[in-house]
């Protein structure tokens, strides 16, 4: 996997204020926004803030290996592109954009049950690799309607959301 690292954006935070720029704000907020008081953005990001890269000098390096498989497939990083309900709301065709890249970069892409592109038309582009993410619909033919599109496009994978138990 060849990465190429753009100077003007250093950091997360760069990429964030060029999207808050960029896209219109209602659509900003719901993709950085979190729900419940923003508890769950804390602890996706507490451990990674804790992290602390610590620089080897004079030592020869001969590469890194990110290679990583996940149900049968060899990705070249331990690391994909996230489920995002609604991204055609955040950017035109941005499922589409984000399955293309990812089947370019070799890492899993996962589909939203709140997409704003079809199964089928996810599973073309990703060449039968991509991932479903599946949120219960309230009526049992609706997830079995989905269950049965995902099956004829060779889904390979199936993640489950379920409720916390309070």
């Amino acid at each position: 996997m060849k990465l190429a690292y753009n100077t003007k954006y250093p950091s997360i935070d760069d990429l964030r204020n060029k999207a808050k720029r960029k896209i219109p704000k209602f659509a900003f907020e719901y993709l950085d926004g979190g729900c419940n008081e923003d508890v769950n953005l804390y602890k996706n990001t507490a451990e990674l803030r804790e992290v602390e890269l610590l620089p080897y000098y004079l030592n020869e390096h001969r590469g890194s290996n990110m290679k990583t498989e996940l149900f049968g497939h060899v990705y070249d990083a331990p690391f994909g592109i996230a489920p995002v309900g609604l991204q055609g709301l955040i950017w035109p065709n941005s499922p589409e954009i984000l399955a293309k890249a990812a089947v370019q970069h070799n890492i899993p892409f996962i589909l939203s049950t709140v997409t704003t592109s079809s199964i089928e038309r996810i599973s073309e582009l990703t060449e039968g690799k991509a991932w479903y993410q599946l949120y219960h619909p309230a009526e049992d033919s609706l997830r079995d309607d989905i269950l049965k599109r995902l099956q004829a496009a060779n889904y390979p994978v199936l993640v489950l959301l379920t409720l916390p138990a309070f």
